[in-house]
């Protein structure tokens, strides 16, 4: 979240300095300078006043909603899904669950029509990128429509009549916030995953986790499940100690 509000502030001509996650003293200033202009308590403290503040440039003030510049976590998806619900009541937003940590799963829904099409990301933890990427397509989708405009070369409001598309923008929360740095390295959950990713010492971590965030088994492992036993035997021939956890 602190890259999320860097960002914003650098837009703003208030923070000139890098994008690196860390909360420090000048950050701190360009917070309290936003607060004064904004008549708000000037105490460098980010919260719900200083963020509703914010929701403005939050909600596309800047000429953009989903940030494609820097990493991108569960909660920076939670904001981007409560902006487009905002500015375009249109879209439906549903559950499918939590995960192992309790965050939410959303699925987004968008057109009417009879062709349906499921859109999904970040399974693999260290794949995240494809997260915004999807996010970005709901929002230039969302803003095609309602002004009437092509997107990538075809009217978006008869793709909304011919199709319903549906999108799954995070399925591994967990994982992603790991990699993106959103768990501490200073948390008892961040010190038990380096422990499972010290048996492959040939991975980076935590930038190469793929898996959810109390097992090494990838969520796409759980795709094997439709396939026969020896189909799943031979694939996990190189991982035997995922056999219990497949089989």
């Amino acid at each position: 979240m602190v890259e999320f509000l860097q960002n914003i502030l650098i837009y703003l001509r208030l923070y000139n300095g890098k994008i690196d996650g860390i909360f420090g003293p000048n950050l701190r200033n360009e917070v309290i300078q936003f607060q004064r202009q904004n008549g708000l308590t000037a105490d460098g403290i980010v919260g719900p006043r200083t963020w509703l503040a914010l929701r403005p440039y939050i909600d596309g003030g800047l000429g953009f909603i989903v940030p494609t510049n820097i990493r991108y976590s569960s909660s920076i998806l939670q904001i981007n899904l409560e902006s487009l619900k905002r500015l375009y009541p249109f879209i439906e937003i549903t559950s499918s669950g939590r995960s192992v940590l309790g965050k939410n799963l959303p699925i987004i829904k968008i057109g009417n029509g009879s062709k349906e099409v499921f859109y999904s990301a970040s399974f693999h933890a260290n794949e995240w990128i494809c997260s915004p990427l999807v996010m970005k397509f709901l929002a230039d989708y969302c803003y095609c429509y309602t002004n009437n405009l092509p997107i990538y070369g075809v009217n978006a409001r008869n793709i909304y009549n011919y199709c319903t598309i549906y999108i799954m923008p995070m399925v591994n929360p967990d994982g992603v916030d790991l990699v993106t740095g959103e768990i501490s390295p200073n948390s008892s959950l961040y010190t038990n995953t380096e422990l499972i990713a010290n048996r492959y010492p040939n991975i980076p971590f935590p930038d190469g986790w793929k898996a959810n965030i109390r097992t090494e088994l990838t969520l796409t492992c759980n795709f094997l499940l439709v396939g026969n036993k020896q189909d799943r035997l031979n694939f996990l021939k190189d991982s035997p100690h995922l056999l219990h956890e497949i089989l």
